[in-house]
């Protein structure tokens, strides 16, 4: 069988402000396939650069494209595309080939690529191992979608190339599809398994878990300095034979200490040299160069406040680290017992995925509560929760919310999980019945204890402060309504989502008790410490046909404009004004900053009211991710003079 079987060159010419394709020369007669190879290819090739190459795997076939010329006006002019069976156009076959392979529409043979020991080399380079690092540690998490900072097409191909080569000796046979210049945001889903993009408009990467960057750095090392010796070691643990990803992960981590970290070009001594300020430096593991120890004094870190019980924990950094056993009693924490000789990559490999637990439970009369090692590592974390009325809809909005948190890349945010055992059960008890099974999801129990429901790093920009730690507590409505129970997380919540049900708008009180209760305590607290309020007319798909909630529905989740944000603010003001329902618009009064939405966690009505019932025409969200932009923004997690304008 041959590795290529179609070849389609495709021109690009401006029109207004974009530009169109179309096909110039083909290797077959057939009109219907190139046709519908153009169809699938359209985003790819509008999301692609010259110089660059694309390789998408589609499943059973693949399309490799050489993107070439370029113009003021376009980001390429000519594009060269190889299509064949994806068991044979690999992504490293396709980066073997020669700059010749692609040059005449014609048949190209299974043979080996003759770039193999040229990009081989290339991949073994100091500059490529120190960008290879995180691309592999997003691989190894088995995050889908990864989008890197530009580096310079060969540079990025080397960089393909040892991902694919370490993946594949681990016996990780995931799918995986790049291009290593791209312009513009492709929105086709299409391809399967990881797609790693290099964009010029990510000026840094989004920094991988600590745990498994040290992985990464250890395993791109080892393959700089030896690759058939790194081949030998992982097949003595049988780490190629792996039931699984998380199985393959642990038997990563029994990889026996280098004698000499690092990684080399050329054999010898490995060596990986990054400039300092380079934000991968925090992701390699030391290298052998001399370094000259400089004394700093730095500032002394703010406590971290607990969110179960409001007590400050001090010194985050030097407390014992935490892990849940299942297999110790019905499931408890046990201590961490880390080895004091252990070396940094050895060290994060101990403590990935690690708990710390409050230091009130040293105190045997309190339970005892873990928190993620993480939480307290970005300064401290900014706390949102929801709160509203039972069978508001709030646990609908937040996994709704959770489920669409991909799409804030549109707003240039960046998010990744804090605890992925956390995510990991949210995604699989709430988002995935919901948006996946159609299910209707029960509601928050009343006398359920507030805990932190998920967290994430949350990144937009680059800088000192530009990561920060957002944390989601669901708060149980019945328990709110209550004079005589207080949630202590109210207490140092940063910003809440009020969380109102078209149906209770017209029941006289039905609700006033649970926003007069939580409203005492946000007056109790200093008036600079107040809470963010963000009220969402929810499950707004019952009163689709009145204005102004129709016109805002179909909205979208627009864009960071203030200007946007006050109109609708004044809208669904007016709307609960003229519904008499002046209780639930009290937070928009109480607070410095605050925003009114509309929402629809599921876009349709449920069928039946039990809870075993379902939405009949499947799960749809409709502008779930705009309160919860409001709210990074009146919180500050998002930064800038216009952003800041935003609920003011």
């Amino acid at each position: 069988m041959n590795a290529v079987d179609l070849v389609i060159t495709f021109r690009a010419r401006a029109v207004g402000d974009g530009f169109a394709v179309a096909v110039t020369a083909t290797s077959t007669r057939d009109n219907q396939r190139v046709a519908t190879w153009q169809r699938r290819l359209d985003p790819w090739l509008h999301a692609g650069a010259a110089p660059g190459l694309g390789y998408l795997d589609f499943g059973t076939e693949a399309a490799f494209i050489r993107f070439e010329g370029g113009g003021k006006n376009l980001p390429w002019l000519s594009a060269r595309v190889l299509v064949g069976p994806s068991s044979e156009l690999t992504g490293g076959y396709a980066l073997e080939l020669s700059d010749e392979a692609g040059g005449g529409v014609s048949r190209v043979a299974a043979q080996a690529g003759q770039r193999r020991q040229l990009i081989e080399q290339r991949a073994r380079s100091a500059d490529a191992v120190a960008r290879l690092t995180p691309v592999l540690a997003h691989a190894l998490r088995e995050e889908r979608r990864v989008t890197m900072p530009p580096v310079g097409p060969q540079l990025a191909e080397a960089v393909m190339w040892g991902l694919l080569a370490v993946l594949r000796m681990t016996g990780d046979t995931t799918p995986v599809s790049f291009l290593t210049s791209a312009t513009g945001a492709s929105r086709s889903d299409d391809t399967a398994g990881m797609l790693v993009s290099f964009r010029a408009d990510v000026p840094a990467p989004l920094p991988p878990d600590p745990g498994f960057a040290a992985l990464a750095a250890d395993l791109a090392g080892r393959f700089a300095a030896d690759p058939a010796g790194l081949r030998a070691t992982l097949a003595s643990l049988g780490v190629p034979g792996a039931a699984d990803a998380r199985d393959r992960v642990s038997r990563l981590l029994t990889l026996p200490p280098r004698a000499k970290p690092g990684g080399a070009d050329r054999g010898g001594t490995p060596t990986v040299t990054i400039n300092p300020g380079d934000p991968l430096a925090s992701t390699l593991p030391p290298t052998p160069t001399p370094t000259i120890p400089v004394a700093r004094v730095a500032p002394a870190e703010p406590a971290v406040m607990c969110p179960m019980c409001l007590g400050d924990i001090r010194d985050w950094d030097s407390l014992d680290f935490w892990r849940w056993d299942p297999t110790v009693g019905d499931g408890e924490y046990v201590r961490i017992d880390i080895p004091s000789d252990l070396n940094p990559v050895q060290r994060a490999r101990f403590t990935h995925g690690a708990y710390i637990r409050c230091p009130a439970s040293s105190d045997v009369t309190k339970v005892a509560h873990y928190l993620p090692a993480r939480y307290g590592q970005f300064g401290p974390p900014v706390l949102l929760g929801f709160v509203g009325l039972t069978q508001s809809g709030k646990t609908h909005l937040l996994a709704s919310m959770i489920g669409e948190l991909g799409r804030l890349s549109e707003f240039g945010i960046d998010v990744t999980e804090l605890d992925r055992a956390t995510h990991h059960d949210f995604l699989e008890n709430s988002v995935k019945p919901l948006i996946a099974g159609n299910k209707v999801l029960p509601g928050t129990p009343d006398d359920a204890t507030t805990t932190l429901t998920d967290a994430f790093i949350i990144r937009r920009g680059t800088g000192p402060g530009s990561e920060r730690v957002v944390a989601l507590f669901d708060v149980s409505g019945g328990d709110l309504a209550r004079r005589d129970t207080t949630k202590e997380f109210l207490w140092i919540a940063n910003g809440l989502f009020f969380v109102i049900d078209p149906d209770h708008i017209k029941a006289s009180k039905v609700g006033d008790d649970t926003f007069s209760n939580v409203l005492d305590i946000m007056g109790s607290r200093p008036s600079a410490q107040r809470p963010s309020a963000a009220i969402v007319l929810n499950k707004a798909d019952k009163v689709r046909f009145e204005e102004p909630v129709a016109r805002w529905l179909r909205a979208g989740n627009g864009d960071l404009d203030p200007a946007e944000f006050l109109r609708e603010s004044a809208d669904v003001y007016a709307y609960l004004e003229q519904q008499q329902a002046t209780a639930l618009i009290k937070p928009y009064l109480a607070c410095a900053k605050a925003t009114l939405h509309v929402a629809s966690p599921t876009g349709g009505a449920q069928e039946g009211e039990d809870k075993a019932s379902r939405y009949p025409r499947g799960v749809t969200p409709q502008r779930v991710l705009r309160p919860l932009v409001a709210m990074l923004a009146m919180t500050g997690v998002l930064t800038g003079p216009q952003v800041e304008q935003i609920g003011v």
